[in-house]
C-alpha cells in the first residue's frame, strides 16, 4: 500500500511538547526525590514539582488523546492515561508518606513518561489504501 505522511498537526506539537516537559519533570522528581533525605525545604519543592507534574501529564493524555484520534496511532491515549494514573496513585502514597512503594511507583513512572516521550517523536504515516507496483510481493512457485 502507498503511504504518506501525515502533515504538521497542532495536537501532535502540543503532544510531543508536553510529553517532553512530563519527562523531565518525572527525571527531575526521580534526582530530587533521591537526596531529600530530611530536608523539609526540598520536600516542599518535590511536592509543587509533583502537581505540575499531575497538570503536564493530563495535558500529555488529552493531547495524546486527540492526536491518536486524527493521525490513527494506536495506544498513545492509553500510554497517557497511565502515566497520568501512576502519578496519581504516586501523589496519593507521597502525602501518606508511604516510602518504599512511592520509590518503586517513581521509578515505573519515569520510564512511562519516557516511553511516552519517545512515541510522541515518531512522524505518523497514512495508508492511502491505494496499491503500487513495488507494494507486489513475490509469491513463492512452490506454494500456489
Amino acid at each position: 500500500m502507498a503511504t504518506s505522511k501525515l502533515e504538521p498537526l497542532l495536537s501532535h506539537a502540543v503532544f510531543r511538547w508536553a510529553s517532553g516537559i512530563n519527562a523531565l519533570i518525572a527525571l527531575a522528581l526521580g534526582v530530587l526525590g533521591t537526596t531529600l533525605g530530611g530536608n523539609p525545604d526540598l520536600r516542599a519543592i518535590h511536592a509543587v514539582l509533583a502537581i505540575i507534574f499531575l497538570g503536564t501529564s493530563l495535558i500529555s493524555a488529552l493531547t495524546g488523546m486527540r492526536y491518536g484520534k486524527q493521525s490513527n496511532t494506536k495506544g498513545l491515549a492509553l500510554l497517557g492515561f497511565v502515566v497520568f494514573g501512576l502519578g496519581v496513585v504516586q501523589y496519593g502514597l507521597g502525602e501518606m508518606a508511604i516510602t518504599w512503594p512511592h520509590m518503586l511507583l517513581g521509578f515505573a513512572i519515569v520510564l512511562a513518561a519516557g516511553m511516552l516521550f519517545v512515541r510522541s517523536l515518531a512522524q505518523p504515516v497514512v495508508y492511502t489504501g491505494q496499491r503500487v507496483a513495488s507494494d507486489e510481493t513475490p509469491r513463492d512457485p512452490h506454494l500456489g
